[in-house]
């Protein structure tokens, strides 16, 4: 599929020129010679010890597998869940200023009073308690006063996550790290605790913010039968390198044969 879609189109102004590479042709290659870099700052404090357990064993397999596995540091990755958490909303904002119920999104069906009272019936229908949260939250960042020590901040923090990436891939051909710091929580369960639900995010948050390509992998289940994510990132343009590792990651967890439902008895860690 990334074969199909990658490469220039002249529909799209965000499209890269230059030949596709052979992303089906990296899946069998392994990982020999490769260096693997073990994210410090999303392995500590906050992690669930079965995740880290899993992450920490797939990484002693990919070195078995001929890969080197080195610890690599990426200092601003504490402060990335507090950026991106001002980033989002902001964009999200400025986005969705435009669903009015006039020409995009939701319309009401009480189209008693002004345009005005339309337009709020219309948004108040059509936003759940998560959207107002963050087109709340990202008013406020770009609100006059604030812009400069808030979204401003959170963009210089962007800038600091993006120098350490660039930093770490001069060491090494790609990062791991955990997808989430927990496996699934029931649904619902966070709901009353935004800054928990959110934390869910902390591990895939940084590549997000220095825009690199990144793929999860389940390598294993917790006690309670639900599936650990194993994460891997790699540079600009390194989907190549990303799927090499990630198909031998697929290899080394044997995996497939695991989609059964958490509560089956036949379901073991």
């Amino acid at each position: 599929l990334l074969e199909a879609v990658a490469g220039w189109d002249e529909m799209d102004s965000t499209s890269i020129s230059g030949p596709v590479p052979n992303f089906a042709g990296s899946l069998d290659v392994g990982v020999e010679g490769l260096r693997i870099g073990l994210v410090t700052e999303l392995m500590g404090e906050g992690i669930d010890p079965q995740v880290r357990e899993a992450v920490t064993a797939m990484a002693d397999r990919l070195g078995s597998a001929g890969a080197e596995i080195v610890e690599v540091a990426l200092p601003a990755a504490a402060y990335a869940l507090s950026a991106y958490y001002l980033i989002a909303p902001a964009e999200a904002s400025a986005n969705l200023a435009r669903f009015d119920g006039v020409r995009y999104g939701h319309r009401t069906d009480d189209l008693d009073g002004t345009t005005e009272d339309m337009m709020a019936r219309s948004r108040a229908e059509g936003f759940g308690p998560e959207v107002v949260r963050r087109i709340l939250l990202g008013t406020y960042a770009l609100s006059a006063g604030y812009y400069d020590a808030f979204y401003g901040q959170a963009q210089r923090v962007r800038t600091l996550m993006r120098d350490d990436f660039t930093a770490a891939y001069d060491q090494v051909d790609v990062l791991i790290s955990p997808t989430s710091p927990t496996t699934a929580f029931e649904v619902g369960e966070r709901a009353a605790d935004p800054i928990a639900m959110y934390y869910s995010d902390v591990c895939t948050i940084p590549s997000n913010l220095s825009g690199d390509p990144a793929i999860s992998v389940p390598v294993g289940l917790d006690d309670a039968g639900l599936p650990i994510g194993f994460h891997v990132m790699a540079p600009a343009l390194g989907e190549e390198m990303l799927f090499r590792v990630a198909a031998e990651v697929e290899r080394l967890a044997a995996f497939t044969d695991r989609a059964v439902l958490a509560t089956s008895e036949e379901v073991k860690p």
